[in-house]
């Protein structure tokens, strides 16, 4: 008996092509990603990418030059952060949007909240079938999956 017949195999390449697809898809539009953020006085703005990068840095006014140094280096360390924090949250939500998409036999990666499950989901994906007592890993059942 072969450990897949013809129509796991075409079902298994389907998903495959859909996984790619959609891969493709989240590395054309993650560098897309941008986020702007502003200190509450809106004194300085800071846009950020999707990748922590930032792309634009712009002063309100002269007010900032009545700012000690070290209150200003404290402002644009935090407007910086703020605006990399909400690159990291609109970069994962796009993400998983798009791995809705996916095919369940990948796991639960349109369900991740942070970007740590993201990592833990993918290692998992990975390993889940790999026993712990050195027998040999468990086939996919009747329906493909994984179990």
């Amino acid at each position: 008996m072969a450990l897949f017949d013809d129509s796991l195999m075409e079902t298994t390449l389907a998903e495959l092509a859909r996984t790619q697809e959609v891969t493709a898809r989240i590395r054309a539009e993650g560098p897309q990603v941008s986020y702007q953020a502003s200190d509450r006085n809106k004194l300085v703005t800071v846009t950020v990418g999707g990748q922590g990068d930032l792309r634009e840095l712009r002063f309100r006014g002269d007010a900032y030059r009545e700012l000690a140094p070290a209150e200003l280096a404290d402002l644009l360390i935090r407007t910086i952060e703020a605006a990399r924090k909400g690159a990291r949250d609109r970069a994962l939500a796009g993400i998983q949007d798009l791995m809705r998409d996916l095919p369940s036999s990948v796991g639960r990666l349109g369900e991740v909240t942070s970007v740590e499950d993201l990592v833990d989901e993918l290692a998992d994906m990975f390993t889940r079938n790999m026993p712990d007592d050195g027998r040999p890993a468990t086939p996919p059942d009747s329906d493909g999956q994984w179990t």
